[in-house]
C-alpha cells in the first residue's frame, strides 16, 4: 500500500495540473499564421487564423467608396486589413481618405497621438513605399471599454490600405509585428 506522502504527492500533482491546464489554455491564444493574398484589395499579409471578408460602401471625403475589410480574430484580438477603392489616383482624395481612416480609428479608440512615418513593403523586388503608423491605447468613444491598437496605413495607386490590430488587452509585441510587418502592397 502506498504511503500517505506518495498519495498526497501524486494527488497534489494531478490537482495542480488540472488547475493549470485551463489557466494556460485561457491565456494563450492559438496563432496559426498563414499568408493570404487579396487581389481585389491589392495586398498580401500573414493572418493568425483564417480570415473572413466583408465589403461595403462607406461615405468618405464626400464620396461613396467601396471598402473591403478582411479580418481574423484570435484570443480577443482583431487582426484586419481594410482596402478602400478610389475612383482615381487623385492625390488630394488619397490624402483625404488616409486622414479619415487615421482620425476615425484614433477617435474611436481614444488615441491622441499623431501618425508616424513607416516603410511598407511592396510585393516586388524588396522595394518599399512610405506609409504611416498609429498606435496607442485609450477608452472607446462613448463606452467604458478600453482598447489597444497598432495600425499601418499606406496609399498605393487607387487604394488606401490600413492594417490594424485591435484588442481589449495587450497583444504580444511579436504577434503584432508579425502581422503588420508582413503587409505587402502592389
Amino acid at each position: 500500500m502506498p504511503s500517505l506522502r506518495a498519495l498526497f504527492s501524486t494527488s497534489f500533482r494531478r490537482f495542480a495540473i488540472a488547475l493549470l491546464i485551463p489557466i494556460v489554455a485561457a491565456c494563450s491564444a492559438k496563432f496559426d499564421w498563414r499568408t493570404i493574398t487579396n487581389d481585389d484589395g491589392r495586398f498580401s499579409v500573414m493572418y493568425p487564423s483564417k480570415p473572413g471578408l466583408d465589403e461595403r460602401v462607406i461615405p468618405i471625403a464626400g464620396h461613396a467608396l467601396k471598402m473591403q475589410m478582411q479580418s481574423a480574430k484570435v484570443g480577443g484580438a482583431l487582426f484586419a486589413v481594410g482596402s478602400v477603392l478610389l475612383p482615381s489616383e487623385d492625390p488630394a482624395l488619397q490624402r483625404a481618405v488616409l486622414e479619415a481612416l487615421e482620425t476615425g480609428l484614433a477617435r474611436n479608440v481614444g488615441i491622441d497621438d499623431k501618425p508616424s512615418k513607416v516603410q511598407i513593403a511592396l510585393t516586388e523586388n524588396g522595394q518599399f513605399v512610405d506609409g504611416e503608423a498609429l498606435s496607442g491605447s485609450g477608452k472607446v468613444a462613448g463606452r467604458s471599454e478600453h482598447r489597444t491598437v497598432a495600425a499601418h496605413f499606406v496609399i498605393r495607386g487607387q487604394r488606401v490600405i490600413q492594417a490594424v490590430v485591435i484588442s481589449d488587452k495587450e497583444v504580444p509585441a511579436e504577434q503584432v509585428a508579425q502581422f503588420l510587418d508582413s503587409l505587402r502592397v502592389y
